[in-house]
Order: C-alpha cells, then sequence, then structure tokens
C-alpha cells in the first residue's frame, strides 16, 4: 500500500484526498489546518496517519493537535523516539485507549547508522510503545541501503527508508520486503521528505514491473 503524505499545501487538496485515498498522512506540522478541519480529515474514507514533528509549537501545543486528531479517527499517530518521556507517556496510552496505533520514528538526516546500532533502535522504538517502528536515515552509499533493508529481517513491524536520491530504492522495495506500506508525496514539489516520489511516479514503476499496490 502506497500512503500519500500531505503537507504543505490547502485543505481543500488535503479534503479531496482524504475523501478519495486509501491511506494519507497529515504531516499537521507543515498544515496550517484549524482542529474543525482536522477533525474532517480525520473522519473521511482514508485511513489516516497523523504526524506533527517538533519545532513549530510547545509540546504541549502539538500533543494537543495529536489527541484532536486521535478522538476524530485517527488510525495511527507518528511521533519521534527522541520526543520527551512526558511526551510519549502521554501520548501512547491516549493513542492506545482510542484504538490508534504508534508509530514511533527514528530519524537521522545525515547518515545511516552500523547495522548493530540500527538493530538496537528498533529494539528502543518497541520498548518505547511502538505498534511499527520507522527507521528513516540519509543514504550516502549502496550499503546504507543494503543496511536499511535488511532491518525487514528482524521480523517485525517496520518501515525502513532511506533519505535522498540514492535512498529512493527502499521506498520502492518497502511493501516487498515486510513494511505494511510505503510514503508518497501528492507531487513533485509537495515533497515532505528528501528523495520522496510521487504516487503516480511510484505507481508508475510498481505497473512496469508487473506490481499492483
Amino acid at each position: 500500500m502506497i500512503c500519500t503524505s500531505i503537507g504543505n499545501t490547502d485543505f481543500d487538496t488535503a479534503f479531496e484526498k482524504a475523501k478519495s485515498e486509501d491511506l494519507i498522512e497529515l504531516r499537521l506540522d507543515l498544515l496550517d489546518f484549524t482542529d474543525e478541519q482536522i477533525r474532517t480529515l480525520c473522519s473521511q474514507k482514508a485511513e489516516t496517519i497523523v504526524a506533527f514533528r517538533p519545532g513549530k509549537v510547545s509540546h504541549d501545543e502539538r500533543l494537543e493537535k495529536l489527541k484532536t486528531a486521535i478522538k476524530a479517527g485517527a488510525n495511527l499517530v507518528d511521533t519521534e523516539l527522541d520526543a520527551p518521556d512526558e511526551f510519549l507517556e502521554k501520548l501512547v496510552p491516549f493513542a492506545r485507549g482510542n484504538e490508534c496505533r504508534v508509530i514511533i520514528t527514528f530519524y537521522d538526516g545525515e547518515k545511516t547508522p552500523v547495522k548493530r546500532e540500527l538493530e538496537q533502535i528498533v529494539k528502543e522504538c518497541s520498548m518505547s510503545g511502538a505498534d511499527i517502528v520507522k527507521i528513516v536515515c540519509k543514504v550516502n552509499s549502496t550499503e546504507d541501503n543494503a543496511r536499511i533493508l535488511s532491518l525487514y529481517s528482524l521480523g517485525k513491524n517496520i518501515i525502513a527508508i532511506g533519505l535522498g536520491s540514492r535512498g529512493k530504492i527502499t521506498r520502492l522495495a518497502a511493501p516487498f520486503t515486510g513494511a505494511e506500506f510505503t510514503y508518497a508525496s501528492l507531487g513533485k514539489g509537495l515533497e515532505t521528505a528528501e528523495g520522496q516520489m510521487s504516487k503516480s511516479s511510484m505507481e508508475r514503476i510498481y505497473k512496469s514491473l508487473g506490481q499492483v499496490l
């Protein structure tokens, strides 16, 4: 399955995707939406992942936005492994109490750690309350791609993604190596992560390979 990641766009565009897609991610830190608009989006046809990366507002403010989305019907909430303990201690039980699964994300925008370190990070994400562990690392070499994709052999609920143009192969391979879904953008110029491909581009590639998601 392909998840369309929505950020840096208007409400009408997001609403159309929420009505028509199977799975969307709302990057609330990249969207200037009211609570009512968030509730509307989370109650449409698409299954919804909500994420609010730190830096734009306080931890308390983003926690409340995520809670608003969860109460409105968001299916998954995505937060960072290095989020404050107090933040995780409030968010994870709240999500579970509202039948919302938790994605715990590790992010390294400069490099891909060595395999032993990556495996330890996966364990830490699981121990922090992850239903799905998400590993996102900058790819600087072919070996980095190999280490990222090797994480699927751990047999856990993992999504492992490489950042940058060299990491695109990990995005394409994810659904065939064990990930529940992979991520795509709304279109060129609307990426929410470095190296993210548009959904239409990914679908064309899958079709050329005889694969349908």
